[in-house]
């Protein structure tokens, strides 16, 4: 437990670690697509642009080589990189790209990618959902889509809407957004393209996650919950240096008790400690116990 008496990381020390790691400098900068992906596999998963309260990796930092904020134009060169390569890398099967951590926009290696599979509720049967469904673990809106991009295979969104019976504005609208929301955050569809099929000239192809990464669901069976958590919160942690243990909590959103045995697993291997701090923080910090950076 952390004690009065532990060292504490000052904030300048701690930001220029994550710059590293991050990417976050004008060396490490993601300067092209192939670039953007080996960061997306350097890091594992990270955010788009990042989320108000959440410390994560982002694209948007690492395009820009820099801490500075995301503008509020899409003029920006960086934000043009961005936008881009969120798009063709997916569309190439090369990352996953979805709503999946906090219902946030995150972007997944290949290699972890069975891992975050592991931790859903899918076993890998095209029809596995219909358990979920009839369960109430599903809504109605999500099994439509699912039933419409099953039978009909890749579609555009404006299609998409029509062919799942959810076209229209207002709250048909709202529950389409968030029954697409649900369905990436239970990795049962992936985004697979882009389309100018609508009045704006761009909108997401989706398809069913298993048409999209068919090798997915074979390398999640070999991956138990517990090696799949302890995955995650090692590689975070790598990531961020240190976070307190409310933050990672918030970030991952697993139960208490799959929290609570997690964390003293982890600690009883010697993979983590909880005794330091950054400076004016509180409560119990997380960091990987054989992080140099922190412990040489």
């Amino acid at each position: 437990m952390t004690t009065d008496e532990t060292p504490l990381l000052t904030r300048e020390v701690l930001e220029a670690l994550r710059d590293i790691r991050y990417h976050r400098t004008p060396d490490l900068r993601v300067m092209s697509e192939q670039a953007a992906r080996a960061f997306v596999d350097d890091v594992g998963f990270c955010f788009l642009f990042g989320e108000k309260g959440v410390e994560i990796p982002t694209l948007w930092a690492a395009v820009a080589g820099s801490r500075r904020h995301k503008p509020d134009t899409n003029r920006d060169p960086d934000i043009g990189r961005v936008w881009r390569w969120k798009d063709t890398l997916p569309s190439k099967g090369e990352i996953y790209y979805g709503k999946l951590l906090r219902n946030k926009p995150t972007l997944v290696s290949l290699d972890l990618l069975p891992v975050f599979y592991a931790l859903s509720p899918n076993y890998g049967d095209p029809l596995d959902y219909l358990e979920d469904y009839e369960a109430g673990l599903l809504s109605v809106e999500a099994k439509n889509i699912y039933e419409a991009l099953l039978e009909e295979g890749a579609l555009a969104t404006s299609r998409l809407r029509q062919v799942a019976g959810l076209s229209g504005g207002g709250r048909v609208a709202r529950l389409f957004d968030r029954a697409i929301t649900e369905l990436q955050t239970q990795l049962r569809i992936a985004k697979v393209g882009i389309s100018d099929a609508n009045r704006w000239g761009y909108a997401y192809v989706y398809d069913l996650f298993w048409r999209q990464f068919p090798e997915v669901p074979e390398a999640a069976r070999a991956i138990s919950t517990d090696q799949a958590m302890d995955t995650l919160l090692l590689r975070y942690l790598h990531n961020v240096v240190i976070q307190s243990e409310a933050a990672c909590r918030r970030l991952f959103r697993w139960d208490d008790w799959e929290w609570e045995r997690l964390v003293e697993r982890l600690s009883d291997r010697d993979l983590i400690r909880r005794d330091q701090r950054p400076e004016g923080a509180r409560g119990v910090h997380l960091s990987l116990a054989d992080d140099e950076a922190l412990f040489g």
